[in-house]
């Protein structure tokens, strides 16, 4: 499963929103690796919330990039108003 091209490519996708995010608003190599766990934790509720509401809006093979992207976003956002 580890090895599926839905995972990489989803956990690539998630590992670069969460670089961008750090390159804008992170400070420390502390803050990237929350961000990364926080991203790839974000991308998957996305991705389990678009299936379960059968949204469709923009697929790339199985993966639901907008919603993935948007949760990963939503979820970076949180924890750094938190400050995690």
């Amino acid at each position: 499963m580890f090895s599926s091209p839905l995972f990489v490519f989803a956990s690539a996708l998630a590992t670069f929103w969460a670089a961008v995010f750090h390159l804008l608003l992170g400070k420390n190599l502390i803050d990237l690796v929350l961000y990364w766990f926080i991203g790839l934790m974000g991308f998957a509720v996305g991705q389990a919330m678009a299936e379960v509401f059968r949204l469709h809006w923009l697929l790339v093979g199985q993966i639901h990039v907008l919603e993935g992207t948007l949760s990963c976003w939503l979820a970076m956002f949180v924890a750094r108003w938190l400050k995690l």
